[in-house]
């Protein structure tokens, strides 16, 4: 489409909007090569990877601060890294990471888009060193991750360290972002037409349109959005807490608003009822496997620590009250909620095994027996009674950590499905020109199951393919004017 061309449909668009919704006039329009919704952890790659590529970009946030669930992660990204992983005696493979992300979620994913994400991995850890961010060393595997591919920069809650170095580069490219913007509709040409742009309510109420060449949909998952959640899964109610917001008092903003608004202009969805359910709020101090062991309320092992996180969840759901302990030492590497937890009473400590079994009121002997024997098989590294396979360390270094812990929603494995290049597909399998997803709101990539660590992969790898593709289009409609 010639560039005059498309802001004459632009403008025609807007004068209609005008004609038909009195509360639209007090707002302003506004022009822009790549507009994205969501200020995530995928829209502000998606922001950086445009403006580099030398886009004019503008990031729509509705709270009013930047970071989504990003913000608030552990921070583990899978990849293969041959040069720490060498270090640690590790042999791994685009083709491994690959073959185990199909694997993990029974192989529902579709193979084009997670080719994708494994052949680009390795790349995206480097371009974050090329923002600045500084990795550490260790590599680990992430709990539920499957594999020891794990990255963090080190820091107790790594997450942090991706959105202010996201941030960083993006004021430096001058990249606008807005918060307290919620962004409410796609506008969209009539007859299959390109997405021209978008539809947002500013902080005073007014509707604004945001017009552009292309538009990247980073909105995150619908883990809060309780009816439709359970519309696909039903046993999701009220009672089940999200992992962003787990005591129920913080606002979680993931309620699925861009999967919505991209279904009504014509997107079709995939995996909408993989929903995933992990231990987080409670008696869990670390985000590795290696360093803690699950016991139910007679002090036994129920489940392998180490695998699916689907199939934790199960195990846990099926035990008495829904519940289980969890169970660390001294040597384990906390995370950044131990001191909080232990603060609230949610996680407490114990000297010796006697009085933690008090505490937990279960049979000393018993409990002692569990732990006796997990250590066995961790100093063995087999596990004859439930196969894992992966042990960091023993568990017999008081003082030992400890806490009541049960499943919540965790992230939506569901949502637009996408073409390897993050188009966003619709009912008839064609592209719908001008508009891109990236991250949790995006389905196809982890089929039933999300590995551990895969997701901040995802959410980086294709937010900067999207932030590229949408800026490569903006500019062919400059070079068509």
């Amino acid at each position: 489409m010639k560039l005059n061309r498309f802001w004459k449909v632009a403008g025609a668009v807007v004068l209609l909007c005008l004609g038909s919704t009195p509360a639209f006039a007090a707002g302003r329009v506004f022009t822009s090569d790549v507009v994205i919704i969501g200020a995530g952890g995928a829209g502000l790659a998606a922001a950086v990877s445009a403006a580099q590529a030398g886009a004019k970009v503008t990031v729509l946030e509705k709270l009013p601060v930047i970071g989504g669930h990003t913000i608030i992660s552990g921070g583990s990204v899978n990849a293969p890294d041959p040069e720490r992983q060498a270090k640690a005696g590790i042999k791994d493979s685009p083709d491994l990471f690959f073959e185990q992300t199909l694997r993990a979620g029974d192989y529902r994913g579709e193979p084009g888009v997670v080719r994708v994400l494994a052949d680009n991995a390795t790349d995206m850890l480097k371009w974050f060193e090329s923002l600045g961010l500084k990795w550490d060393d260790r590599v680990f595997e992430a709990w539920g991750g499957l594999y020891p591919r794990s990255h963090n920069s080190g820091a107790a809650a790594a997450g942090k360290d991706y959105i202010r170095v996201l941030n960083d580069n993006a004021k430096k490219l001058g990249v606008s972002i807005k918060t307290n913007t919620k962004v409410v509709e796609l506008i969209r040409e009539a007859n299959g037409g390109p997405v021209i742009g978008l539809k947002a309510v500013n902080k005073a109420g007014d509707t604004d349109t945001y017009l552009a060449k292309a538009v990247i949909v980073a909105t995150g998952g619908f883990t809060a959005n309780i009816p439709m959640r359970m519309k696909y899964n039903p046993r999701l109610n009220e009672k089940f807490r999200t992992t962003a917001n787990p005591q129920g008092k913080a606002l979680d903003g993931s309620t699925g608003d861009g999967i919505i608004m991209a279904k009504k202009i014509g997107a079709d969805d995939v995996g909408m009822d993989y929903i995933q359910l992990i231990p987080f709020s409670g008696g869990r101090v670390i985000d590795y496997v290696g360093g803690d062991i699950f016991v139910n309320f007679d002090g036994k092992r129920f489940v392998n620590e180490g695998g699916r996180r689907d199939a934790i969840s199960d195990a846990i759901l099926s035990q008495r009250g829904q519940k289980m302990w969890v169970i660390t030492d001294d040597q384990s590497i906390k995370g950044a909620s131990l001191h909080t937890k232990l603060e609230k009473g949610i996680v407490y400590k114990a000297d010796t095994i006697e009085e933690m079994a008090k505490k937990m009121n279960v049979d000393p002997k018993v409990l002692q027996n569990t732990l006796e024997r997990y250590n066995q098989y961790g100093k063995d590294k087999q596990d004859p009674d439930f196969g894992k396979t992966m042990f960091t360390q023993v568990i017999d270094k008081a003082p030992y950590y400890f806490g009541i812990e049960t499943a919540d929603v965790h992230f939506t494995c569901g949502g637009l499905r996408i073409s390897p290049s993050t188009e966003v597909i619709d009912l008839d399998n064609k592209v719908i020109p001008g508009l891109y997803a990236a991250g949790e709101t995006t389905g196809g990539i982890h089929g039933t199951n999300r590995a551990g660590g895969n997701s901040l992969t995802a959410i980086f790898v294709f937010g900067r393919i999207a932030g590229t593709n949408a800026a490569k289009l903006a500019a062919s409609k400059v070079a068509a004017k």
